[in-house]
């Protein structure tokens, strides 16, 4: 008779020293280094499978509930910047001279789980039923659901989803973040990782985290997603509220409607201008454009301030026209300014006090103005915009295209795109002068290519296709080794742009200096300008506190905390 154990991996019965039949976890499967061992059991009822995530808050490992008898997610509170874990133990060992910080997130961790237990009727977002303490540190357990994550379910669906398949899976979501923020609790994380799509279609919210990994500025290393990460998150000493939520939530529609995300917030200050392929923006109804221009504005002071007000504005409420142009409520938080994005079509340019909505036709690119929040609206408006759009729509379709054409018989020449910039050749694209369409397929590392410029293309140069051929394109990342930027005086802002620009993320930790003044750079932990690492990894920046009060007369620069 053949004996069964747990996969770790899946959590399913495997025969005893097999490999797994569900998911062909081997035998051998090693779990990391600084995670709880296999099979450890807590409260005697929880089975720790393998460590599926870890950041700075702490590790989140697939288990069994041996009472339930079901799959579950287990968080374990594990911030290695202040604990460790003691040798051939499950003990957690706090980090001398963190004991009450460690505390403190430690209180927020179980008080932000609490505050998600108490709301189990929001099926939209992840089910947290167990929340104890163990080992020296804190658990929650989660109900365990078969899922893919957005960004897969995306690619599958063949890169982008319309409007009618987006809406019934996000507005579920937007109700139970409106519901969330009505009882102080924030998320920060929202992204095509952290929203995943259930067996049955419906969209789930998950990985709550404490919203200190959600910011630039705090003691533990964050986790922000570019693109989806608002420039409040950047900031020092901004308090993300509902508004930074508002903007990942749009960012998150915005690549399921488009297939890609807005570009950093950091970068998008220079230039706010968003992209849409023009194909996108003829099936969307101006309502939508209106919203996400609105709820993706860079500045807080100027973004749709609460999820309410957006869920108004992606209905097109009756009221919203009248209400569109009202200033904001005195309790909103700052806003943003929009932003580029490389894709084809058109674009959202958002002047730095102007958010008015309009369409014009210039060279078959759109450039929408979203809503000035300064006078009022009536349905004229509405409805000589709408004019607009299908006017524009009609010129297009017009311009000079006969029946063969539209067909798709007539043949063009595949033009030779290799070497040019991604963001020229989308320009052209999107300003009607060329017969194809763009498809960025992959993004590779290369030494020779410069970032930003296509590597290769299919079909090559030269071919014969149909016009409107899609040209499916791979584009450089750029070098996979990246130079740390000189950021000594600069402030936390411009420090993280100058990090992020250079190809890796940010982290903080503040430090005593007698150089250097408080809240500018002294430097990195670890490394120093010009030292090489790999694209997307991980710096520290040092921020000044100005020199120890208690210490009178040391030496400079000593960097101590």
């Amino acid at each position: 008779m053949t004996d069964f154990e747990l996969c770790v991996n899946c959590m399913s019965e495997r025969p005893v020293g097999e490999p797994c039949p569900h998911c062909g976890c081997p035998t051998d499967e090693l779990q990391r280094p600084d995670a709880l061992p296999f099979k450890t059991m807590l409260q005697n009822r929880y089975m720790i499978g393998l460590a599926r995530k870890s950041n700075g808050e702490g590790i989140s490992y697939i288990g069994y509930d041996s009472v339930l008898n079901i799959k579950t997610l287990i968080r374990e509170f594990f911030p290695q910047t202040m604990s460790e874990r003691l040798p051939d133990s499950q003990t957690v060992r706090v980090v001398d001279g963190s004991e009450v910080t460690f505390q403190e997130y430690k209180t927020s961790f179980l008080n932000d789980a609490r505050e998600l237990a108490h709301m189990r009727q929001l099926s939209a977002i992840e089910q947290i039923y167990d929340i104890f303490e163990e080992n020296g540190t804190a658990y929650t357990v989660a109900e365990w659901e078969e899922c893919i994550t957005l960004r897969y379910f995306v690619e599958r669906r063949g890169g982008s989803l319309d409007w009618n398949a987006a809406r019934p899976l996000f507005m579920p979501v937007l109700s139970a973040l409106s519901t969330l923020h009505s009882k102080g609790v924030n998320h920060l994380g929202i992204s095509p990782d952290t929203l995943v799509i259930l067996q049955d279609g419906r969209m789930k919210l998950t990985d709550f985290e404490l919203d200190a990994v959600r910011r630039m500025d705090t003691d533990l290393p964050p986790d922000l997603v570019a693109g989806c990460a608002a420039l409040e998150q950047y900031v020092m000493n901004y308090v993300p509220d509902e508004s930074t939520d508002v903007y990942g939530f749009a960012a998150c529609l915005f690549f399921a409607l488009t297939g890609a995300l807005p570009q950093d917030a950091l970068r998008r200050k220079g230039d706010s201008r968003l992209m849409i392929p023009t194909s996108t923006l003829k099936s969307l109804p101006p309502y939508v454009i209106t919203g996400l221009a609105n709820a993706l504005q860079v500045m807080p002071s100027k973004r749709t301030p609460h999820f309410e007000r957006l869920r108004a504005e992606l209905s097109a409420a009756p009221t919203v026209t009248a209400k569109i142009e009202e200033p904001l409520p005195p309790e909103s938080a700052p806003e943003p300014e929009p932003a580029r994005r490389g894709i084809p079509g058109i674009a959202w340019a958002i002047g730095s006090g102007v958010v008015s909505l309009a369409v014009f036709v210039c060279i078959g690119i759109f450039w929408l103005f979203p809503p000035s929040f300064g006078g009022t609206a009536g349905a004229a408006d509405s409805t000589a915009m709408k004019a607009t759009v299908e006017s524009a729509d009609s010129g297009m379709l017009m311009n000079g295209l006969d029946a063969a054409e539209l067909s798709g018989t007539e043949r063009v020449q595949v033009p030779d795109l290799v070497g040019q910039k991604l963001d020229d050749v989308l320009a052209a694209e999107s300003a009607g002068t060329e017969d194809y369409d763009i498809l960025v397929s992959d993004k590779e590392f290369s030494d020779t290519v410069a970032e930003g410029k296509i590597i290769r293309q299919s079909p090559t140069a030269g071919e014969l296709a149909q016009k409107g051929v899609k040209i499916v394109v791979v584009v450089s990342q750029g070098a996979q080794m990246r130079s740390l930027p000189e950021i000594r005086g600069m402030s936390l802002e411009d420090a993280s742009l100058a990090v992020t620009s250079a190809g890796l993320t940010p982290a903080k930790r503040d430090v005593f200096d007698d150089t250097v003044p408080a809240g500018q750079a002294v430097g990195y932990q670890d490394h120093k300008a010009g030292d090489s690492l790999e694209y997307g990894a991980h710096v520290v920046i040092l921020l000044s506190k100005g020199p120890d009060p208690s210490v009178l007369g040391g030496p400079a620069g000593s960097g101590g905390t």
